[in-house]
């Protein structure tokens, strides 16, 4: 029995691979690896590839399945700044602009979270991108999300222009359909 189930073990490692990392012929070997052939006579089953809505969400703290009270359906546009740090450095800010009904909705969210020393976190689609703790109400219909690298805000700034054209081709190609 013991002789059965170190043989199995044995096997085990040997077809996942392991070996010493820093053996330089041991890897060259696991590198090349073989399938066994597939012999059946159903059609395999493709499964349909359904993306994810492009999106943007605010939610009051930081858990992900908090209620978004915003979404890019809001935003209007999207910029990013450069901010003179010191003399020889830099970061960069992405500002993010909302519509008359997100302006209202963000300034109550917001007030909300400043009374309670609360957090506002904004997501792409099903990942995080920025979390603050609100001292103060806003109120002027602009979030901010700051102290970034250039590249960080690059990339911030364009999910966000993603979604904004995500929501325009949605909204042109209803016209069409309706028209």
């Amino acid at each position: 029995m013991k002789k059965k189930a170190f043989a199995a073990m044995a096997a085990a490692l040997l077809l996942t691979g392991c070996s010493n990392p820093f053996d330089k012929n041991d890897a060259e070997e696991a590198a090349v690896t073989t399938t066994a052939p597939v012999t059946t006579t159903e059609a395999p089953e493709i499964p349909t590839a359904t993306l994810p809505q492009k999106m943007i969400y605010l939610r009051m703290g930081d858990d992900e399945s908090a209620e978004p009270f915003l979404t890019s359906d809001h935003i209007t546009d999207c910029s990013m700044e450069i901010v003179p740090d010191q003399p020889d450095n830099s970061t960069y800010v992405v500002d993010i602009f909302f519509d008359d009904e997100g302006k209202e909705i963000f300034a109550q969210k917001t007030e909300e979270a400043a009374n309670n020393g609360g957090v506002i976190s904004i997501w792409y689609n099903d990942y995080i991108i920025s979390r603050a703790t609100v001292n103060a109400p806003i109120t002027d219909g602009a979030a901010v999300i700051s102290n970034l690298d250039m590249n960080s805000a690059a990339k911030i700034a364009g999910w966000i222009y993603e979604c904004i054209n995500a929501k325009d081709t949605n909204n042109s190609n209803e016209g069409e359909q309706n028209g």
